[in-house]
């Protein structure tokens, strides 16, 4: 009877043992207790000041500019924005928007000369992690507003993208006018998992199904909607999932504005990394420092060029991508 006994207790510990180790490993909950605390977005903004931002740009400059890129980046993430500056960021007016990660004694001394050599770097006193993504985002819209004529487009994207400016021009002349344009998801379950940085609980949203959103890694943003977008979404209670919210519960449940679906905004990149497999996109995403730097090699190798029509017409597919 004693072994029975001895041999029931070391299940169960062995049992807690396993759930507990699994629960260790596990990354860290989604900080979302703020949002039960308050999700009027207007009130966020009249809180959050700007820290750092460039003395001159290309909107205070008056220059006529059709796109203007704003990317989300946070103050450790210096070689991601050393690539895109490198690269494709020479080509079309860029400016990343940052938060705080520490004291801001500590961004002073690590991204205050960073700020003053290149003029690109707008940030805000708040705290900067990804359930905070909708507080930066309306600060890009925010920003626009104040800085830059509404003639124009504004490209949200993130710093592990690479943009290929000769496809990104004809994909600004094909949707000309348009409302907003991105890679559109359609039918997409919410995530309910606590551990996935994609998690919504219920109590910020309360459907299981998006019926359409533009993807966040990428979407174009007519300037002439972005101040009423901004002052519509003073009236939409915040969720932390910064696309469905711009571009679903604002842009198209309460505007009524047309959700574009351009597959050459993709959340995706090529496996291959060949020079046609970037020449049917303006957007890719999820690339190291490194891959930008690599890839870019081989857009810049294909350019303006007509050289990868016949793979294109012939062999390109979203397959390639993932």
């Amino acid at each position: 009877m004693g072994y029975v006994i001895l041999t029931l207790l070391s299940l169960v510990l062995a049992c807690w043992l396993a759930k507990f180790i699994s629960r260790a490993m596990l990354p860290p909950l989604p900080v979302l207790e703020h949002y039960k605390l308050n999700r009027n977005l207007k009130s966020y903004l009249e809180n959050i000041e700007v820290v750092i931002e460039p003395s001159s740009t290309v909107c205070l400059d008056d220059k006529d500019i059709p796109l203007l890129v704003l990317v989300t980046s946070s103050p450790t993430r210096f070689e991601q924005r050393e690539a895109i500056r490198s690269t494709w960021g020479k080509y079309v007016p860029t400016y990343f928007i940052l938060g705080l990660t520490g004291p801001i004694e500590d961004l002073m001394k690590n991204n205050y000369v960073e700020a003053k050599k290149y003029s690109d770097i707008i940030i805000y006193n708040f705290q900067d992690h990804y359930q905070n993504l909708t507080l930066k985002t309306a600060l890009m819209l925010k920003w626009t507003t104040e800085n830059c004529s509404p003639n124009m487009m504004m490209l949200k994207t993130d710093d592990d993208v690479i943009v290929n400016p000769w496809m990104m021009k004809r994909v600004l002349q094909e949707n000309s006018g348009k409302d907003l344009v991105g890679y559109r998801m359609i039918n997409n379950y919410v995530h309910r998992y606590q551990y996935s940085k994609y998690y919504i609980p219920r109590w910020l949203l309360k459907e299981d199904v998006i019926p359409e959103y533009l993807s966040g890694t990428g979407y174009l943003i007519n300037g002439r909607h972005i101040e009423k977008i901004l002052k519509t979404a003073y009236k939409v209670p915040m969720i932390n999932l910064e696309d469905v919210y711009f571009t679903y519960l604002v842009s198209r449940l309460k505007l009524g504005l047309t959700l574009t679906h351009d597959y050459r905004l993709s959340p995706y990149k090529p496996w291959i990394g060949k020079d046609c497999m970037y020449s049917g996109l303006a957007l890719a995403h999820s690339l190291t420092p490194r891959e930008i730097l690599k890839a870019w090699s081989a857009v810049e190798a294909i350019a303006d060029t007509k050289r990868c029509e016949s793979f294109m017409n012939t062999f390109w597919s979203a397959k390639f991508l993932y």
